[in-house]
C-alpha cells in the first residue's frame, strides 16, 4: 500500500482541482490576505503546486513546500510547463525554518491534520513554523473541513471512472484514535494500485486552540472561499489569522 502523495497518486489527477477553481481560490485569498505588490507567500503543503503557481502568475514571490518528493517533482514540472517562476522545497511544514521572511502564508485543502503512514502523530507542529515564518504583520490563511459536518457527510465508499479504468475509495473513521482513513484503489487494465490517506478533523474550537498555542489568532472566519459567515453547519472553514504580538 502506497502513501497517498507518492508517485501515481490519484491526487495528481484529481478531477475537482481545476484551473478555474484554483484561480477563484487565489483571487479570494489575495483580497483576504491583503497581498500587496511583490508580496512573498509561503504555501505549506503545496502538493503539485496549483496555488503556488497561480500566485506566481500574479507576480507574487511564492515558495511551495511539501514533504512528498512526488508532489515537489510534479509541482516543478507544472511550473516549468506554465512558464511561471516560483520556488519549491521538499520539507515538512513543521520542519520549515525561515524566520520573518513572508508577508503571508497559506495552508489549504486539508493539509493540517494529516498523519504519516508510519505514525499516529499529525502535523499540527506546522502552525508554529508558520508563525515563525511570518513577518510581524503577516497573515495566514488556513482551510480545513469542519469536523462534524465532514463526519456527517462521510461516505463509506465511492467509485469514479469507467468500467475498466476507475478509482474506488473506501473511508472509515476511528473515533478512539480520532482518525479518518481513506483507501484509494486505482484500477487500470494493466494494474491495480492502492494508496492510503489518514488525517484528523478539527472543530472551530479545536482550530482556535491549536492556533493560539502556536502564537496565532483568528481574525476572520469564512465558510470557504466566499464572504459567507462560517457557521457550525458549514462544510469548510477558511480562517484568516494573524500573529499574536
Amino acid at each position: 500500500m502506497k502513501d497517498f502523495f507518492s508517485h501515481g497518486s490519484p491526487f495528481l489527477g484529481h478531477p475537482l482541482l481545476t484551473a478555474e477553481r484554483t484561480q477563484r481560490e487565489i483571487d479570494f485569498l489575495v483580497d483576504a490576505l491583503a497581498l500587496g505588490p511583490n508580496a512573498r507567500v509561503l504555501d505549506v503543503g503545496c502538493g503539485f503546486g496549483r496555488h503556488t503557481i497561480e500566485l506566481g502568475r500574479l507576480n507574487f514571490g511564492a515558495l511551495g513546500i511539501d514533504p512528498a518528493a512526488a508532489m515537489i517533482e510534479a509541482a516543478r514540472a507544472r511550473a516549468e510547463e506554465a512558464g511561471v517562476a516560483v520556488e519549491f522545497q521538499q520539507v515538512a511544514g513543521e520542519n520549515f525554518a525561515g524566520a520573518g521572511q513572508f508577508d503571508a502564508a497559506i495552508c489549504l485543502f486539508t493539509t493540517l491534520g494529516q498523519v504519516a503512514a508510519d505514525s499516529r502523530a499529525d502535523n499540527r507542529g506546522l502552525l508554529a513554523a508558520v508563525a515563525n515564518a511570518l513577518k510581524t504583520d503577516g497573515l495566514f490563511a488556513l482551510e480545513l473541513p469542519q469536523k462534524q459536518p465532514a463526519l456527517d457527510a462521510l461516505k463509506a465508499s465511492e467509485r469514479f471512472g469507467s468500467a475498466s479504468n476507475y478509482t474506488e475509495v473506501q473511508r472509515s473513521y476511528d473515533a478512539e484514535a480520532d482518525l479518518v482513513t481513506e483507501q484509494f484503489h486505482v484500477v487500470t487494465p494493466s494494474q491495480t494500485q492502492t494508496f492510503r490517506l489518514r488525517y484528523r478533523l478539527f472543530s472551530q474550537e479545536d482550530a482556535a486552540v491549536l492556533l493560539c498555542a502556536a502564537g496565532l489568532r483568528i481574525g476572520q472566519r469564512y465558510a470557504g472561499y466566499t464572504c459567507a459567515e462560517l457557521t457550525e453547519d458549514s462544510p469548510n472553514m477558511l480562517l484568516i489569522c494573524e500573529r499574536c504580538l
